[in-house]
């Protein structure tokens, strides 16, 4: 007769066991979903701006008006500033002078297309192409 009893507690033991492992797993489900929950940085971010719109512009503000505030760089070597200076001024000329010819070719290019075209329609008359072997 203690076998009965014996298998009661052992069964009302596993079915302890199990309940607690439930539990436990339960738990275990919960404690992960609410560290995903405060881990997710991006969440936690759009929330603050959401419900803090004010505080975020203020910041924002202040920040840029520091950052506004904070000196330039320091000037450079007066040699290479105007070594610089000088390169730049040579760029410059360069830049005038390719758009000078730009704009010369432009008004002129009808011109030039018409002389070009005469001198091929010449050479064509002539009856041959123009260009004659040298004589020996």
């Amino acid at each position: 007769m203690a076998e009965p009893a014996q298998m009661r507690h052992a069964s009302d033991r596993k079915e302890e066991l199990i309940s607690e492992l439930g539990w436990a797993r339960a738990e275990l489900s919960r404690n992960l979903h609410d560290a995903r929950n405060d881990l997710d940085l991006v969440a936690h971010f759009k929330h603050s701006v959401t419900h803090r719109k004010t505080a975020w512009f203020a910041g924002a503000a202040v920040a840029g008006w520091v950052l506004s505030r904070l000196p330039g760089r320091r000037k450079a070597d007066s040699k290479a500033h105007r070594q610089t200076t000088e390169t730049l001024k040579e760029v410059e000329r360069a830049g005038l002078l390719l758009t000078l010819l730009n704009v010369l070719f432009t008004v002129f290019k009808p011109a030039l297309t018409a002389l070009a075209s005469k001198k091929i329609t010449e050479l064509a008359a002539r009856g041959g192409s123009g260009w004659h072997k040298p004589s020996r």
